[in-house]
């Protein structure tokens, strides 16, 4: 990514990104940035000048995720936040715009003062010249914040226990796990398949877990807590961010899970924005129609059997298999016939052909 700058003026905030060779503008995107498809992302502008292409952005009425978290910051406002952020980040992931295009830093997210609702900037382009990294965004996040002196902050330390545990990073598992925090069980029925005489499915349904208050409490969040009596989890109000809504009494959470359904992960090929399911151990990508899973019909340098994208017990690789002209991840060429682990959000390029890989 290019030159990204940032002017504070009143409440306004100016924000500019120059792009740098060979970044160029994915209409795609700035159609649906524009179209209001993700309701989370500011509206950008574009703009060629002598010097390049410029993307800005006008933030109007809105405090910076720095500037919230500047002071003390309490249990809510931290899950309440991370939970937006979540929401954001698989919006974008369902309506096929690449997450790495994201400003997922504390500076460029903004939030509405009165309602606490999170906004992000979104640069719809392509060959993005660096990488955001999702897990790291979440995972050091905490690290930059004072934590409420006045609360229990054994949440902070399960939070991080959540990024040793979880390898790849999975950003249904990290909702999943900020739900929890925020005292909420998704309980998922079992999906019935289409055209079955049983009954209608349910809807997942979360319930409130029940502490205790009182007891010490310590501010170190990273300390150890023994002898501390748990806190009473705080209520999420029905306006929360995901929206609540009550069915036959319960309570369900829209943006949730609703259903056990296969999860499979897949690439996206940047030239056609075409979804491609990796629902095989071992996925293989090239022009060759009798061996292939997925056929690239249309590019002469990709080779008959280029590469293999391989599942093995929650992990996900890619191997080269000495195609002619190389396999590439986030930029760098791969060996041949030699496994290179891969994550969500990681770009391959087979030849001069690019995917960005998903969980």
């Amino acid at each position: 990514m290019g030159r990204t700058t940032v002017e504070q003026n009143k409440n306004d905030y100016i924000v500019v990104n120059r792009l740098a060779y060979p970044e160029a503008i994915n209409e795609r995107e700035l159609r649906a940035i524009a179209g209001g498809v993700v309701d989370w992302l500011i509206p950008v502008t574009t703009e060629k000048t002598k010097k390049g292409v410029l993307i800005q952005s006008t933030v109007e009425d809105m405090i910076s995720l720095k500037s919230y978290f500047s002071s003390v910051v309490s249990k809510k406002m931290f899950l309440d936040t991370l939970i937006q952020l979540a929401a954001i980040v698989k919006a974008c992931e369902k309506n096929l715009m690449n997450v790495n295009n994201l400003m997922l830093d504390w500076d460029y997210i903004f939030l509405d003062p009165r309602t606490k609702k999170v906004k992000c900037l979104f640069w719809p382009i392509v060959n993005n010249q660096q990488t955001v990294v999702l897990s790291e965004f979440f995972r050091e996040l905490p690290f930059r914040v004072v934590f409420s002196k006045h609360e229990d902050a054994r949440y902070v330390a399960s939070y991080i226990e959540f990024f040793k545990s979880q390898v790849p990073f999975s950003i249904n598992q990290f909702e999943k796990c900020i739900l929890g925090l925020m005292g909420k069980i998704v309980e998922n029925k079992t999906h019935i398949p289409s055209g079955s005489t049983g009954p209608e499915p349910q809807v997942a349904r979360v319930e409130e877990k029940k502490g205790n208050t009182g007891g010490n409490v310590a501010y170190n969040p990273f300390a150890s807590h023994e002898g501390t009596q748990k806190e009473e989890i705080p209520q999420v109000s029905e306006t929360s961010v995901l929206g609540m809504v009550d069915v036959d009494g319960g309570t369900t959470v829209l943006g949730a899970d609703l259903f056990e359904e296969p999860s499979y992960p897949y690439v996206v090929r940047e030239k056609t924005q075409e979804k491609i399911t990796i629902n095989r151990t071992s996925f293989r990508i090239g022009k060759e129609r009798q061996q292939c899973d997925y056929v690239v019909s249309d590019n002469n340098a990709v080779s008959r059997n280029h590469a293999d994208i391989l599942t093995r017990n929650g992990r996900y690789y890619i191997v080269d298999n000495g195609s002619t002209n190389k396999t590439f991840v986030d930029g760098r060429v791969i060996p041949v016939e030699k496994e290179r682990e891969i994550f969500s959000g990681t770009k391959l390029r087979l030849a001069n052909e690019d995917f960005v890989f998903y969980i």
